[in-house]
């Protein structure tokens, strides 16, 4: 029921954000956070160099998969699974397409400073106190904060207050913390900026609550492949790791220009861009058939 709630909400939602895109334009959802900003405007910047309109559309996560299955929005890059957003793709995953991971090397958990005395969620209901019973989120539609609200009740916190807000505010919160030296409990997911630049741990989850082996994929709605097979083709590409990432992500953590981050990223990365493209095995492929005329005009 929870669900389905959500995705009414949602159709509600992205029915308001904006009038609906040109219908030759891609629609891409983007998440509002630190890993769904980068890979929303990476891509965003090489399909339009590839030499397709695009637009993206900011609404919440809901509203995202809600949009994929009614056609509404043509892709999502931010889709965390098997576990964090599992809820979403399986009310709809008859009516998307999974093109599989574009970052394999991602985790979600609760996390604290290095300076904290917990190590495990269990010990969290011994410190309420100090902790103050609260945990900071990011926003309630968030997969993470689904699982936290089990993790809660698994670990026996459930009288503690899930605070939800955005990954900004979930930041600064953190980062005000670690300058006092104050106790903090965060929803935290890596890839992100706060692993680079803060002393920050998981805890240990021995219920298994949350996933340590976590992927990011590429999730499109039916009928794009046959609609757009070139697009498609690019999305499916589209693949990178953490090391490709990192700078992006501290750069958007900076100064929080997205579009133009992503676009100074995309012009320093010309050879992993050209393999989203396919232009990488087109090079190869050329290369082979000039060494072969060379080959035939010597015999």
């Amino acid at each position: 029921m929870q669900f389905r709630s959500l995705i009414v909400s949602a159709g509600l939602l992205l029915g308001a954000a904006s009038p609906l895109a040109q219908a030759d334009s891609l629609r891409l959802g983007i998440g509002e956070w630190a890993t769904g900003q980068a890979s929303t405007y990476v891509l965003k910047a090489v399909l339009e160099d590839a030499g397709h309109q695009v637009d993206v559309s900011s609404v919440s996560l809901a509203a995202i998969w809600q949009g994929l299955s009614v056609g509404e929005l043509d892709a999502f890059s931010g889709a965390w699974l098997p576990v964090t957003q599992a809820s979403y793709y399986e009310g709809v995953s008859d009516k998307v397409d999974d093109l599989g991971p574009n970052l394999t090397d991602a985790r979600v958990g609760l996390a604290v400073p290095s300076y904290a005395d917990a190590t495990s969620i269990a010990d969290l209901s011994g410190a309420g106190e100090t902790l103050g019973q609260r945990i900071y989120g990011i926003d309630p539609g968030a997969g993470i904060m689904a699982l936290t609200e089990q993790a809660m009740q698994a670990y026996g916190i459930e009288d503690w207050q899930l605070v939800a807000g955005s990954d900004a505010a979930m930041s600064q919160t953190l980062k005000t913390a670690i300058s006092r030296e104050e106790p903090v409990v965060v929803t935290a997911w890596s890839p992100h900026p706060v692993f680079a630049d803060q002393s920050l741990r998981y805890l240990d989850d021995p219920k298994g609550i949350y996933s340590s082996d976590e992927q990011i994929h590429t999730v499109v709605r039916k009928g794009l492949a046959e609609e757009k097979p070139e697009v498609t083709a690019i999305l499916d590409r589209f693949q990178w790791t953490l090391a490709d990432m990192q700078g992006l992500l501290d750069a958007n953590q900076e100064n929080g220009d997205y579009e133009a981050n992503a676009r100074a990223w995309v012009d320093a990365h010309p050879e992993l861009v050209a393999t989203w493209l396919g232009q990488a095995d087109d090079k190869v492929d050329g290369e082979s058939e000039i060494e072969s005329e060379s080959a035939n005009q010597d015999d």
